[in-house]
């Protein structure tokens, strides 16, 4: 594949006999994105399930040409792609350290540029599958009957976060990031409602058949708990995080209430029952002193994280 101005604008695949380009532009161009996501987020576009996942039909026919073409399938790609890259973005703390985006990114408004940064992304993904993962040249080169594996969570997961990674660096983007981050306004973030989000949401899942998908509904399970990519640097929690480091931070960050909430929470009674044990009166009261610990609990690992990364290596 090739980007010259002069040279072919898609990506080109060598066959006995015969040069195959697929445009950019091509709903098809977007299948080796499509292989690499996990079974669970393409069961939310159950007609995906259909496509097989032996490519030799898929790329050769228009058998399935009415799913690849749905712009569903295209929302689904983009969604997923752009969901994952965001998780491993880096912006400055106050201590200028570097960290996650803090918060649920459904908070954040789709105007934002950062937002629009996890979607302009993704053309850079599909490009370096080219050689970091499955291109075309593969797909093609896979025989009739073969079929692609399922990715898992956190094959998914390394695969986005190293291209994401080699992305920011080559093309320079995080002083672009630090800029945005630097320079957010009230309107790029909102903790309650961000009507700028949903109208960039409207707008850009608007389509043909006037179908659309809601991407906070898209990453949620039937049992309303949020999919989350299993991001290799998260790992540093199960092995460096032990029980000492837990207890230090109940002690020197939460109040004795709010230590006895988490410790009622860890034994599994409702919120309802931790009320009624701790003086509050209404159980939304404990919701929210609960989330309230989980966002003090986030900031503490995200310190943990750094001290563990500044750590001179032996």
């Amino acid at each position: 594949m090739t980007e010259s101005r002069n040279g072919p604008k898609g990506f080109i695949v060598v066959l006995p006999g015969e040069i195959i380009e697929i445009p950019q532009d091509d709903d098809k161009s977007w299948l080796t994105l499509f292989y690499a996501l996990p079974k669970e987020l393409v069961e939310k576009f159950p007609a995906a399930l259909e496509i097989p996942r032996c490519p030799y039909e898929v790329l050769r026919t228009d058998k399935y040409d009415r799913i690849v073409k749905d712009d569903m399938m295209k929302l689904l790609i983009w969604d997923s792609c752009s969901w994952a890259a965001w998780q491993f973005f880096q912006v400055k703390g106050r201590n200028g350290n570097y960290r996650d985006i803090p918060g649920s990114r459904p908070n954040y408004a789709g105007y934002s540029p950062i937002w629009q940064l996890s979607y302009a992304i993704i053309p850079y993904m599909r490009m370096k599958l080219e050689t970091h993962g499955l291109g075309f040249q593969n797909l093609y080169n896979i025989p009739m009957g073969t079929e692609v594996p399922w990715l898992t969570y956190q094959q998914f997961g390394n695969l986005v976060g190293n291209l994401t990674d080699m992305i920011v660096i080559e093309q320079q983007w995080q002083p672009v990031i630090d800029a945005a981050w630097e320079m957010r306004s009230p309107e790029d973030y909102d903790d309650k409602f961000s009507v700028p989000k949903n109208d960039f949401m409207r707008k850009w899942h608007h389509n043909r058949s006037g179908r659309s998908i809601s991407l906070d509904k898209m990453m949620e399970n039937e049992d309303g708990s949020v999919l989350a990519i299993a991001d290799p640097r998260a790992e540093f929690e199960k092995d460096i995080m032990d029980e000492n480091q837990i207890e230090a931070f109940k002690k020197s960050t939460l109040t004795d209430k709010d230590q006895e909430i988490l410790r009622l929470r860890m034994l599994g009674h409702t919120e309802q029952e931790i009320a009624d044990k701790v003086g509050y009166k209404t159980a939304s009261a404990v919701h929210k002193r609960i989330a309230k610990i989980a966002s003090i609990y986030e900031d503490f690992v995200t310190g943990e994280y750094q001290k563990y990364l500044d750590k001179p290596s032996n």
